[in-house]
Parts: structure tokens; sequence; C-alpha cells
């Protein structure tokens, strides 16, 4: 019996080591016994400590991409600005630029206008000259009585008066 005793004391002992020794020091395997030889070894409390590192790493990550986050926001609406800036710019610009389209129009209004009343000009004024010679030359041939000619020259007066005030 004491043989059976030191066989099983033995036998616990194997056991007990199988499940105590755990080559990762990992505290969440081993069952209870390496719970225990966790406790006593201060696995738990570095394990503990090695998680709250990867926490406040992931923590300290998580700030910095917030922090990013809303660098890059602000950059968006700085940007955003610009953009709008520039648009309103623009717009400004295309208005005075359909301004002065607008003028060019009148203008080319104003000149065709004043290329037609030219051209009416012209073609009284050469009419009163066309008229004036005639006169001369009737004048001159002597084919006008004085009242006659009394009333043709005030004729093209009055037609050079007209020619005048258009």
């Amino acid at each position: 019996m004491r043989t059976i005793g030191i066989l099983g004391g033995a036998l616990s002992l194997l056991v007990l080591a199988g499940c105590a020794a755990d080559p990762t020091n990992d505290p969440r395997s081993g069952g209870f016994f390496g719970g225990v030889r966790g406790l006593a070894a201060g696995d738990y409390e570095l394990r503990q400590q090695e998680l709250q590192g990867q926490r406040d790493d992931s923590l300290n990550e998580l700030r910095a991409l917030r922090e990013e986050g809303a660098a890059l926001e602000t950059e968006r609406k700085m940007k955003a600005d610009e953009v709008a800036a520039q648009r309103r710019q623009l717009a400004a610009l295309k208005a005075r630029n359909r301004e002065t389209a607008r003028q060019i129009e009148q203008l080319q209004r104003t000149k065709s206008a004043t290329e037609q009343r030219t051209a009416e000009l012209r073609r009284k004024q050469q009419l009163l000259t066309r008229d004036i010679q005639r006169f001369e030359t009737e004048l001159d041939r002597g084919q006008l009585s004085a009242a006659q000619a009394e009333a043709r020259r005030l004729s093209l007066e009055r037609q050079y008066d007209a020619i005048k005030n258009l």
C-alpha cells in the first residue's frame, strides 16, 4: 500500500508539473494549477500590463487617427472654402464678360446705325453735289432766269440744311 501511495504521489506530482508548466507563461492556459502558478509567478500581472499596454497603444493610435481626421476635415473645409471663393470670382468674371459682350453688341448696333446714317448722308451729299454742278452748268450757259436761279439756289440751300440736320 505504501508503494501505491508513493506511486500515486509521484503520479500526482507529474500531473501537477505537467499542468503547471506553461512554456509561454500565458495565464489563460494551464488550467487551475497553471492559474495558481501564474498568480504566484506574477504572470497574470505581466499579462495584464501587456494588455493595458496594447490598449494604451490602441487608444493612442485612435487619438492620432482622430487628430489626423480632424486635420483632414479642416483641410477639406479650407479647400471647399477656396473652391467656393474661386467659383464666386469666376461668376463675377463671367458676369463682367457678359456685360462686355452686351456693350460690344450695343456698339455694333450703334456702328451699324452709324454706317447706315453715314451711307444715307453720303448719298444725299452726292445728290446735292450733282444738283450744285447742274445748277452751275445751267448758270454758265445762261439757261435760267434770275427768278429761276434764285429759286434753284434756295432749293439747294434747303437740301443742304436737311443734310446738315440729319
